[in-house]
Parts: structure tokens; C-alpha cells; sequence
């Protein structure tokens, strides 16, 4: 109805309710409501930062599977066995902008 405010809407086919969040950028979409995003907050923070890990270990020229149990995975994949694909959270050094130590 034409003028009214905080009453339940859709967009895009997704029910809105009022005080819900609305989060939005170039991957899409979220709606949820306050305590749906206190619920999931921690675990979003994780893979923003197994993200960041998995990205300075390419930049070193570290392979994905290198930083995964992919060959874990796939042998027990292929043996039948349930198997989940998952990332190690490996301590990766870099060494850039280090200066030369003299040991003599």
C-alpha cells in the first residue's frame, strides 16, 4: 500500500521484513535479520581470513593444494570414502623487504 512504512516487502522474490539487514555488492545480495548476521559474523571473519592466507601464499608461489588436503581428499575420494576438501591454515613466511644480515 502506497505510504506505508515498516510492513514486509519483496524484492528480487525475497521477503524483507523491517529492521532487516541489506547487504549488497558486486557477488550479490544477503538479507537476514540482526541475529542471523550476529549468528554467522565469526564465520565469515574466518574465511575473510582464510582468504587472505590462502592469497599470500600464491603470492609466494605456494599451489592451492599445497595449502589443502587435496591429496588426501582425492585418495579417499577414490577409494569410496567420504572425504571433505579443506584449506590448512599453514604459517607462511615471507621474506620480502628483508635486508641482507652479514654473519663474518
Amino acid at each position: 500500500c502506497a505510504g506505508e512504512t515498516q510492513v514486509p516487502i519483496v524484492c528480487g522474490g525475497v521477503k524483507v521484513m523491517p529492521g532487516d539487514i541489506v547487504v549488497g555488492d558486486s557477488d550479490g545480495v544477503v538479507v537476514g535479520s540482526p541475529s542471523s548476521f550476529e549468528k554467522i559474523i565469526d564465520i565469515a571473519e574466518n574465511i575473510v581470513s582464510l582468504e587472505k592466507t590462502l592469497m599470500s601464499g600464491m603470492e609466494q608461489g605456494i599451489g592451492l593444494h599445497s595449502m589443502s588436503n587435496y591429496n588426501e581428499h582425492l585418495k579417499a575420494r577414490q577409494e569410496g570414502q567420504t572425504s571433505g576438501l579443506e584449506f590448512r591454515k599453514k604459517r607462511l613466511v615471507s621474506f620480502k623487504g628483508i635486508k641482507k644480515m652479514n654473519f663474518d
